[in-house]
Order: structure tokens, then sequence, then C-alpha cells
């Protein structure tokens, strides 16, 4: 009898013994919440572990809420975490975004829990600045001359980085609606010409005030700053600056000096006319001007992070050219702008096809595009767009490996 009663406390203790180093697992690794946490509920894929893990980031993250597990789907999670060496291997981890969602716009945190596409796309920008410059710049230290694109509602407390190649024309208009300087419902009722010409002198820039005024804009105006794919928006550069035959100060200016630079026996009418770049051309003008570092780009080619300063400036919203409508529909309602307007907000709105930009990038070498990609490659990071699949194409049909 003594001995049944001792073999049933042994088992009895042996269970209790597994239970209790289930339950400090189970608590160690997250699985149950002890302590509940008033944190924003963002996902994350593996993707974010992965890049999270290889960056050694130690800042305090946004995790998800994970869901109870049985403790036979635990025992299998902590067995093949056991026997796994390496983490799986991510396809160019540096270019994958942080917050999870995959589509053809920039990735942004899943509509379930509660978070728009732009929400994502802001959480995404602010870890990397956050990773890449941990001790952040006041107000007060940034100086004015990286405040130059930044346009000025004051009626509607709006800042609005303008980005040529994104919508800036509708943008400008919309920025001269909301000020009061033009009256009309629809950004189509302002010529373009205006909007440089007659108008140009009602735009005011966030550098045209002074440090106190800076300041307090920065802090409580509402700051919104619009992207697209850098490299779309580097072949819409290229037809509408340097092949289009209104743009003679685009030829004088760069046309001529690209191809007599990279033409070989280039004929003097075409160096003088400058209006029939190639854009193999264009790209080794872009790639050695950056390399060289003694000029900045100009500004329908410049990187997004040159001219809007992400790191600097703390964006509330970060809207896409591939969703304009939508997103500049977001920004209106919440600078209570919207009953000003008549939709459309903005008239361009298609993105160039990726069979057009295979065809265009086709004609770069697979070294000479690889290069290219690392010019623009913190844009994409930062802005959370994935690397064109037109690019892994022809990188892998020239057999380059993507490094970067």
């Amino acid at each position: 009898m003594l001995r049944s009663v001792v073999t049933v406390a042994k088992v009895t203790l042996v269970f209790l013994n597994i239970w209790v180093l289930a339950v400090v697992l189970v608590v160690s690794l997250g699985h149950w919440r002890v302590f509940e946490s008033e944190a924003p509920d963002v996902s994350y894929d593996n993707s974010h572990l992965i890049v999270m893990r290889e960056l050694k980031d130690t800042d305090k993250r946004m995790v998800s809420t994970l869901e109870k597990r049985n403790f036979q789907s635990f025992c299998i999670l902590i067995f093949s975490k056991t026997i796994q060496q390496a983490p799986q291997e991510v396809k160019n981890p540096t270019q994958q975004p942080i917050v999870a969602a995959t589509t053809k716009s920039p990735p942004a945190a899943a509509a379930s829990h509660g978070l728009t596409a732009a929400d994502g796309r802001v959480a995404n920008l602010k870890q990397w600045c956050k990773q890449q410059h941990p001790h952040k710049v006041p107000y007060e230290k940034v100086p004015s001359s990286k405040l130059t694109s930044i346009l000025v509602d004051e009626k509607h407390k709006l800042l609005f980085c303008q980005i040529p190649g994104v919508a800036l024309n509708d943008w400008r208009k919309i920025v001269l609606i909301l000020s009061g300087v033009v009256n009309a419902s629809s950004t189509g009722a302002i010529s373009g010409g205006d909007v440089f010409g007659k108008y140009a002198k009602n735009t005011k820039r966030l550098s045209d005030f002074d440090e106190k005024k800076r300041v307090e804009f920065l802090k409580n105006f509402y700051k919104v700053v619009f992207v697209r794919d850098p490299l779309e928006r580097l072949v819409n550069a290229y037809r509408t600056k340097l092949l289009a035959k209104s743009s003679k100060y685009f030829h004088k200016a760069f046309g001529s000096q690209m191809i007599k630079k990279y033409r070989k026996n280039a004929k003097d009418k075409e160096i003088k006319d400058g209006s029939d770049v190639r854009f193999p051309e264009f790209v080794k003008y872009i790639i050695d001007n950056e390399h060289d570092g003694v000029t900045s780009l100009n500004e329908h080619w410049e990187q997004y992070y040159k001219q809007c300063h992400p790191c600097l400036v703390d964006y509330d919203f970060v809207g896409t050219y591939e969703d304009v409508e939508r997103d500049t529909d977001q920004v209106l309602a919440k600078v209570n702008g919207k009953k000003l307007f008549k939709p459309p907000y903005v008239w361009d709105t298609k993105p160039l096809p990726q069979k057009d930009l295979l065809k265009v990038f086709g004609e770069v070498s697979a070294q000479e595009l690889n290069n290219l990609y690392k010019v623009y490659a913190a844009d994409y990071t930062l802005f959370g767009y994935e690397c064109p699949e037109f690019m892994h194409t022809l990188l892998k049909k020239g057999n380059i490996v993507h490094d970067y």
C-alpha cells in the first residue's frame, strides 16, 4: 500500500514539474501575456525579425499580440527552434520592409489591426531612422537649407514636402486652394503654367520662415510626404525632361553634357541639341555623379531622403503615387480641407507598366543596373518599397548577384 502511494506521488511530481517548466517557457517566450501592454497592435513578418536581428537592434518594439498555443503546438515550436541553427535565408533581407504585407504599393500593417497603409509606412520610416540615427537632431538644430522642399499652409497647419515626379503639380494646386490663394474647388481649374508662374510667389516654403516659426510649425503642423517607386520615377523623369521636345532647359543643362561624355563619336549637332539622350547614358551620368559627390543630382532624379530629410523631419503621413487619390483624400480629411474640393484631386495617376520598365532598363548593362539600384536603395528601404521584379529578372539574366 505504501509503495503504491509513493509511486503515485512520484508520478504526480513528474507531471507537476513538466507543467511548471511549460509555464516558465511559455511566459518567457511571450506566448502568455502575463502583463497586458497598451502598445499599438502592429504585426511584423519574418523578414522584420531577421532584419532586426542582423542590425542587432535593441530598441523597444511594438509587437503584436500572439495567440495562446496549446501545449502540443508549443512543444513542436520549441523543438523546431532548437534544431534550427540559422535563420531562413531571405531574398535581399536589407530591402525587406519592416512592416508586414506585400502589395504593389509599399507594404503596411495589416488592416485587421486597425492601421492604415500610411500608418505602416510611417512606422517603417521611423524604425529605420531610429536605427540609423539613434540621436535625434532637435528641430532647433535643423538648418533651413534642409527645409527648402517643404511647402507651408498656415491656415490648415499643413507641411507638404514636394518631390518632382510624384503628383507635384496637383499637390501644389491643392496647397494653393487650401491656403486661399486660389478660389477654386478643382485642381483642374488651375493650369500647370500658373502653378510655377503666376502663383509661384504665393507658395510659402518652410525655409522662408525664421527659426522660431520653423520649429513651431515642425512641432505642431501635420507633416506630409508623397513618394513613388524610385526607379519608375526615374523613367518618368527621363521621358518628361530629357526626351520631351519642350524641355529645352534640360536639353541644354544636362542632355548636352551627357551625350558629350558618354556617347562615342558623338556628332556636334547631337551635343549641341542635347535632345536625344539615351537611357543608358542617363544612368551612367547618375551613377558617376553620385560616385563623385561633387554636385547634387537634379531634384527630378535626386533621392527622396536628400530632398525631404525624413530622419530630420518626423512625418505624420507618407502617401504614395500608387494610391495617390485615396491617400490625398485621407490627408485632406485630416486637415479639414475636403469640403474645399471636388475629386479627383490628382489627374495623372497611372504608374508605368512593368513591361515598359523591363524594356527601358533592359537597355542598361546588369552591372550598371545593380549600381543604379544602390543609388536609390536608401529610398527603397526608408519608404518600404520592395526591389522591383524587373530588377531581379534583369540581374539574373546578366548573371549578377544582387548583393544590396
